[in-house]
């Protein structure tokens, strides 16, 4: 497993080097508090070359939903990310990389959320690309602890808890994918992991990391995925996650709020607050899962393969 050191620089805004239209950047933020089930999901993507900006925002307050913005066709605001406004989010760097604080609003229900950032590991930077996906050629994320406020009808909630933050910039186009799963979650400053998978026209593969004491690449992972009635949101997983060094691990986890964001051609997912555990032990994060939507052409020739 590769760990690329993050130039500080690399927090601010980036720019397309060719004419790919594809070309975006994204940056996202997730909290949750277990102890009065709170949470939020902010990310927002910046599409230059398309001219247009996307934002997907919601917050679960004391396990009730209490507002989503999510809107596909925003301006781009001519302003640097290290202080950053859009939609009705508000993002500043108060340290590169490592401490930012975060606002919005969600006028239907009267909620408004402040809060800080900080992560507790470096920045961790690791290959997403790979076997038919372009989801983002750089990437970084850390893992922390979000503490602030929520205000909602007059009364103010202190809140504070696990947390992840990541920036993606450079070619990302979701048709590459067809389906994916997710698992974020932290269990303490030493153990924590981000993992899931991509099913492509090149198959089903496994991405992503644990940190238990020291970094261990996924190599095989079963996510065990459970999606509501509904057909698309998350409700939980039963994952075994297998590792480099051998090393595998249980996580089963539950969703305590779910919610539905979308992008272009019809491309769609669903993600969660999550309680999880491994082991005995106790843990907060998020579950993201989107389905297949089309057979991929892999899939198709399977089919049109099928003479007997």
């Amino acid at each position: 497993m590769k760990l690329r050191k993050v130039d500080p620089a690399d927090d601010g805004s980036h720019q397309p080097t060719g004419d790919d239209e594809r070309w975006q950047e994204s940056w996202v933020l997730y909290w949750f508090d277990p102890s009065n089930m709170s949470g939020g999901s902010h990310h927002f993507g910046l599409q230059r070359p398309r001219e247009r900006a996307d934002v997907w925002d919601w917050v679960t307050v004391q396990g009730r939903h209490a507002g989503h913005f999510n809107a596909l066709t925003l301006p781009i605001p001519d302003q640097d990310l290290s202080k950053f406004e859009i939609g009705r989010m508000r993002i500043q760097t108060l340290e590169p990389l490592q401490k930012y604080r975060f606002s919005s609003e969600y006028p239907s229900t009267g909620t408004k959320v402040d809060i800080v950032y900080e992560a507790f590991t470096d920045a961790i930077s690791v290959a997403l690309d790979g076997s038919g996906a372009e989801v983002g050629a750089n990437h970084y994320e850390t893992f922390g602890r979000a503490s602030g406020t929520v205000t909602q009808g007059g009364q103010t909630l202190e809140v504070s808890g696990w947390a992840f933050q990541d920036h993606s910039w450079g070619i990302r186009d979701w048709n590459t994918v067809g389906a994916h799963r997710w698992i974020c979650a932290t269990f303490s400053e030493n153990f924590y992991c981000a993992a899931g998978t991509f099913a492509t026209n090149a198959g089903v593969r496994a991405f992503g990391y644990v940190f238990d004491g020291e970094f261990k690449e996924v190599t095989r992972m079963s996510f065990g995925g459970r999606v509501g009635d509904d057909g698309f949101s998350v409700e939980g997983c039963d994952a075994r996650i297998w590792t480099k060094p051998g090393d595998a691990y249980h996580i089963t986890g539950d969703c305590v709020s779910s919610q539905l964001s979308n992008h272009h051609d019809g491309w769609f997912t669903s993600n969660g607050f999550a309680m999880f555990e491994c082991g005995g032990r106790l843990g907060t994060g998020v579950l993201e899962l989107a389905e297949l939507k089309q057979l991929t052409p892999s899939l198709q020739r399977r089919l049109d393969e099928a003479n007997g």
